[in-house]
């Protein structure tokens, strides 16, 4: 992956690893990516390139890659925005499932009236915390 940044001039190393840890991906794939979509003026360089490494993207291709890469971006900054409340919510309605399935008339007037409630709720109350929750 190194290899792949080292094409690029320092600015472009900036923001090609800005972007990878934005992304949260750091595989020579996603490098390979970045620096497809760089434009010749902030390559260093480079020794003349045989085979895949060679061919080099259309100017649509490069731009359908940045609108995707900068959708992406959008979605993971949104969910990042929202993880920690949705994952209490999800614990505390994870508790207050299993708290009623701990009542035995409960139990049996859904097991009577409402199986297929029952058996959901069941599988709701024997999810595991996750680690990162239990941290926090």
């Amino acid at each position: 992956m190194f290899d792949v940044l080292r094409q690029m001039n320092a600015v472009r190393q900036i923001e090609a690893a800005d972007l990878m840890i934005g992304q949260h991906n750091f595989t020579l794939m996603f490098a390979r990516a970045i620096r497809a979509a760089t434009p010749d003026s902030q390559l260093v360089a480079a020794k003349k390139m045989t085979g895949a490494a060679a061919s080099t993207p259309s100017g649509q291709q490069i731009a359908r890659m940045e609108r995707e890469l900068a959708s992406l971006q959008t979605q993971v900054k949104s969910v990042e925005e929202t993880y920690g409340i949705d994952n209490l919510h999800l614990t505390v309605a994870r508790g207050y499932v299993a708290k009623l399935l701990a009542n035995t008339r409960i139990t049996r007037w859904l097991s009577y009236h409402r199986q297929e409630y029952l058996g959901e709720f069941q599988k709701i109350a024997e999810i595991d915390p996750q680690p990162e929750a239990l941290d926090a």
